[in-house]
């Protein structure tokens, strides 16, 4: 060894006498972490427990409630999803008109739901009833009775509906209902899924309505929600469920639902469901294939339909009061444990749930004074 690698040597040594037990130390935690996330691992559950309340300790809903209420399911307004609307006797209603026998059927079918029921489930309360694909339907249905009831004449049009039970339900009501998808040639990923308009069959729901009244209520067309043509007419209602995400940008929309409500006749509503972003974001996340919108931005969106002359109040209240409300699906995950809801989801880097929006286009006063000024805090009159 050469007299310069001794004086360094020499001169190191207090240095490693200083870092070593330091790194030992560390070493030693990374150890200890990797012998606990091993042991979640190992347990069935309890890691994706432990996925499951990380995502719940990033949701912030301090915004969102400052001013609203827990919503009620029938409120005639724009709210969200919650668990307290899932077990009542309008939703249910409406939840089993909507996917006859579906609730029993997943019951038999689903493993560890005694198991589930054991651990706190509510009894009455089973698990697919806290699904908020089945909350949108309900919901725009709901929304959808109260402003239209059963007016015979009446004319529907739904945007993005893929094979969804509304346009046979809205049929059944007695309206004429205008069904429309993106096409095959754009639509190939919801065509795997199983999701894109298939045409009558794909609509056919015989508990609701026959097939030859389908088909004489019921007309179904490719439209690119991007461009939405000019001849289709007039309606009484407009609707689409969790479709305005998914058009290529959050701003695009948002465009749309505010340009399609140009194609309503007056007193006629429009009903979109859509995400709502449950974390802090500095700008809306937009994921390519879906955009989770902000607080912020729905509160913008309301302001410019007020300012065009439309109705619209913002109930944008989130409920965590029970477990189904906290309870965080983790999206493409693969569960271990029987879920519990699907009332809050994982999207990329966003906890999102569903919110519905309702905006209705005034009857002109013909006393001469004009449309009534509301404001997103006043409640839709009917």
């Amino acid at each position: 060894m050469s007299s310069s690698h001794r004086l360094l040597r020499i001169a190191g040594t207090p240095l490693r006498r200083y870092l070593d037990p330091r790194f030992g130390a560390i070493e030693s935690r990374l150890d200890s972490l990797a012998e606990r996330v091993g042991a979640l691992a190992s347990e069935p559950g309890e890691l994706e427990r432990a996925m499951r309340s990380g995502w719940l300790q990033r949701v912030d809903v301090t915004d969102h409630n400052q001013a609203g209420r827990p919503p009620a399911f029938a409120d005639f307004d724009s709210h969200a999803v919650s668990a307290a609307q899932c077990v009542v006797p309008a939703y249910l209603a409406w939840y089993r008109k909507l996917l006859p026998g579906w609730l029993e059927d997943s019951l038999a079918r689903t493993e560890g739901g005694d198991e589930w029921k054991r651990r706190g489930g509510v009894t009455g309360a089973p698990i697919p009833l806290f699904n908020r694909k089945a909350w949108e339907w309900a919901y725009i249905a709901e929304m959808a009775s109260q402003a239209v009831g059963s007016r015979r004449g009446g004319r529907a049009l739904g945007f993005g509906v893929g094979n969804e039970p509304l346009p046979a339900l809205f049929a059944s009501l007695g309206m004429d209902v205008v069904a429309t998808d993106q096409g095959p040639e754009t639509g190939s990923d919801w065509v795997e899924t199983g999701e894109l308009l298939s045409g009558l069959e794909g609509l056919s729901r015989p508990h609701l309505l026959s097939d030859e009244e389908l088909a004489r209520r019921v007309s179904t067309r490719a439209v690119d929600m991007n461009h939405v043509p000019d001849d289709l007419g007039t309606f009484d209602l407009i609707w689409s469920s969790c479709s305005i995400e998914h058009l290529g940008t959050p701003g695009l929309g948002l465009d749309f639902v505010r340009e399609s409500c140009g194609l309503l006749r007056p007193g006629g509503v429009a009903v979109h469901t859509t995400e709502l972003e449950l974390t802090r974001k500095d700008s809306t996340a937009d994921y390519g294939h879906c955009a989770v919108y902000r607080l912020g931005d729905l509160r913008d969106f309301a302001g410019r339909m007020l300012a065009d002359g439309y109705e619209i109040s913002l109930n944008t209240h989130v409920s965590l009061d029970t477990p189904q409300d906290r309870w965080i699906d983790l999206g493409q995950a693969k569960a271990v444990l029987v879920d519990l809801a699907h009332l809050r989801v994982v999207i990329g880097d966003s906890v999102t749930t569903s919110i519905g929006l309702l905006i209705r286009k005034p009857v002109p006063d013909r006393g001469g004074s004009g449309p009534e000024v509301v404001t997103a805090s006043t409640k839709l009159r009917r």
